[in-house]
């Protein structure tokens, strides 16, 4: 039991008797036990691990360490009990002596790397990972004193020779909102135009009159850029935060500032990125601010290397790194300038080539264009000129015929691997540069696993052997979403960036528009058909994918690369829109669709909407505009159909059927549709996706 979730009594009674245990009720029966024995008498417990490391416990380790002899450990870290599953429950088993601590130190089994109960005891009777005579006196060396016994002395050495990093950074946590629901959204959810990017302070923010700014909360393992979606309603300073009982805003000198931030709680490790965004950051973004503001790209560089994970998986091996435990790493020291400017140099390129894959996301606030679309012969010699030069090549390539899709894929296979290649080749460098520095060479290795390269985490690649295996569905799966973007006037495809993320869009904002020797007309009403081929609408979405693959690439190669797109998908557009889109829209947009779906139960009739355009009558625009044309499309094919009933084949009949229970769960959905379109319903933004999209009930398919 935390300390926090004692009650009045006990919570009092505790910090009164036991000051060093409080932090939770398991060290309080480790305290009680050690005052209870006798001289020389011993305690041995099995208990959680993170009194070992905490700065929660520190006090008691310092109690311990000083006053009593730790004889011996099995330290066993997750999987002890093969009941207990996952990796929140670690535990150590230990035996200490009350008596002074002793010179001959103490004995420590490593038993964390087993999978199982059965497993750690065949790692202990066999003797393995096995550290004797450990003097506890070693465990001072390391700030916050962590039962580090598998620390060597060249490892402790790196942190008694150089100041903790604290002395020259400020790492800090950042507010609770207490209601994430209520105060955070992702940034595709709201009005753009309610969104301040780029205040530099407080009084800059507050002055743009906005209600949204970005807000760092962690998020996944990532490094040197990204895991930036999040906005916070800081309208009017936080006037709504500050109006009620629960947030705590903490060191809210440091909003707005840009930081190195990482995430709080992470299983494979800490990545830590550069934030130049203004931003507001939260508790589980913790943010790192160094005294020099030069100095951002040596630090990013240094902190995202081997020897860094070592020491801070040596501070706390817990699944959660606090900003206090980065503040005791040691500073990093480089005696020469060069090999500084060349961290510096190193970083920036990571930096660059991740900022580079987050931003072609459209799920990114910097999204330009899809990649696909956006290819040009200057790009081309771009890339293979990068490939060359990592693959010492001496090369010349004639440009491909760019109006090929499947050329344009080959081209961002080429380039997003060579990226991968030199983000991966760059961070061995960082470690081996700092493995030599801190002469760590018997502790660790310059390599990195494939799979901690933190970039193409969207599905683009899998990791095979070795090798990177393009996933051409995915990558195709997002042009699709692009091209339904431009249809919707989203994107333009003449146009970077977002055009349209706004309610009330103007007449003049959804003209026609040329591009190459085509002209786009985006959508009118921002609401697209989702139905079979030869239903009656020329906007339904399959029509519209088409008609973008001819507009973006060319009609001279429509045929083939429409092969490439379906080949690609495994499956033909109709059928990948009909059954997969929805979902991957939902993925993408982490169950906060921009594009709501209106469907019948089984899906008989199915349309979207751009969320964005909505205003109270979309409702009846789907009603009246498709759902009763299609009901009445149905109507007729089904007439049709009986007009000659005694002359059907088998397929003939089957597909009066389906058409008959089409037309019957249409006619069904109109009831229900019809009930919503008279309330007219509106909403506002600002609310998010989820209360908004609850508003319309049945009528929509659910988000989850």
């Amino acid at each position: 039991m935390g300390g926090g979730n004692m009650n009045e009594v006990l919570g009092k009674y505790v910090k009164r008797n036991y000051e060093e245990g409080k932090a939770d009720l398991f060290s309080v029966f480790m305290y009680l036990g050690m005052e209870r024995l006798e001289k020389n008498g011993k305690q041995a417990q099995i208990n959680m691990q993170s009194w070992m490391f905490l700065s929660s416990f520190e006090k008691l380790r310092h109690t311990f360490l000083t006053n009593y002899h730790l004889d011996n450990m099995l330290h066993l870290g997750p999987r002890t009990f093969d009941e207990l599953s996952g990796e929140v429950v670690q535990n150590t088993a230990f035996v200490f002596t009350k008596d002074m601590p002793q010179e001959q130190g103490g004995t420590y089994y490593r038993l964390i790397d087993g999978k199982s109960c059965r497993a750690k005891e065949e790692i202990f009777l066999a003797g393995e990972n096995c550290y004797t005579k450990v003097p506890q006196q070693n465990f001072n060396k390391i700030p916050g004193s962590p039962i580090g016994y598998w620390v060597s002395p060249k490892v402790q050495e790196v942190f008694t020779s150089n100041l903790a990093l604290s002395e020259v950074c400020k790492p800090v946590n950042g507010l609770t909102t207490s209601d994430n629901a209520r105060f955070l959204r992702h940034w595709f959810e709201v009005s753009h135009d309610r969104i301040g990017f780029g205040h530099p302070n407080a009084a800059s923010a507050a002055r743009s009159e906005k209600k949204w700014f970005p807000y760092n909360k962690g998020g996944s393992f990532r490094k040197w850029y990204g895991n930036q979606s999040l906005l916070i309603n800081w309208e009017k300073e936080g006037k709504e935060i500050k109006s009620i009982k629960g947030p705590v805003l903490r060191n809210p000198n440091y909003y707005f500032k840009k930081s190195i931030s990482w995430s709080l709680t992470s299983s494979v490790g800490c990545g830590f990125r550069f934030n130049p965004h203004a931003a507001l950051f939260d508790v589980n973004g913790m943010s790192l601010f160094p005294e020099n503001e030069n100095d951002f790209f040596y630090l990013l560089g240094t902190l995202n290397t081997a020897p860094y994970k070592l020491f801070g998986y040596i501070i706390n091996p817990t699944l959660a790194l606090q900003c206090g435990d980065v503040g005791r790493f040691p500073t990093p020291f480089i005696k020469s300038l060069k090999l500084k400017q060349i961290t510096e140099c190193i970083a920036k390129t990571n930096y660059t080539l991740s900022r580079l894959d987050w931003d072609a996301h459209e799920t990114s606030w910097d999204f330009q264009f899809n990649e696909l679309v956006s290819f040009d012969r200057e790009q081309y010699m771009d890339i293979m000129s990068d490939y060359a030069e990592l693959n010492n090549l001496l090369v010349e390539v004639a440009p491909p015929h760019l109006d090929n899709l499947e050329s344009r894929y080959e081209l961002y296979k080429t380039k997003w691997e060579t990226n991968f290649r030199r983000l991966h080749a760059n961070e061995e460098e960082l470690n081996r540069q700092f493995i030599d520095i801190y002469g760590l060479q018997d502790e660790l290795t310059p390599d990195v696993p494939l799979n901690e390269i933190t970039i193409l985490q969207q599905g683009e690649v899998k990791i095979v052997d070795g090798t990177l295996q393009f996933q051409a569905d995915v990558v195709i799966k997002q042009l699709i979403s692009y091209a339904i973007g431009c249809w919707m006037g989203r994107y333009r495809l003449d146009k970077p960036g977002l055009y349209i993320a706004h309610p009330n869009a103007k007449e003049e904002e959804i003209v026609t528009y040329p591009y190459r020797d085509e002209t786009l007309t985006i959508d009118d009403d921002g609401i697209i058909p989702i139905l079979p081929y030869e239903c009656p609408f020329e906007d339904n979405l399959q029509n519209r994918i088409a008609v973008f693959v001819r507009i973006a690439f060319g009609n001279d190669s429509l045929a083939e690369n429409l092969n490439f797109v379906e080949q690609a998908l495994g499956c033909t557009i109709e059928k990948y829109l009909d059954k997969e889109y929805w979902k991957d829209h939902k993925k993408m947009y982490q169950n906060r669709p921009i594009y709501w779906l209106w469907s019948s139960k089984k899906g008989a009739f199915r349309c979207i909407s751009y969320m964005h355009r909505m205003d109270a009558y979309t409702a009846e625009r789907v009603r009246s505009k498709y759902l009763l044309p299609y009901i009445e499309y149905l109507n007729n094919k089904i007439a049709d159909l009986e007009s000659r009933a005694a002359q059907l084949s088998v397929g003939e009949s089957r597909k009066l059927d389906a058409l008959r229970k089409a037309h019957t769960e249409c006619v069904e959905y109109h009831e229900r549709l019809q009930v919503i379109a008279e309330q007219a319903i509106a909403f506002d933004l600002d609310d998010g996706v989820v209360v908004n999209y609850a508003k319309f009930g049945d009528v929509l398919a659910k988000i989850k």
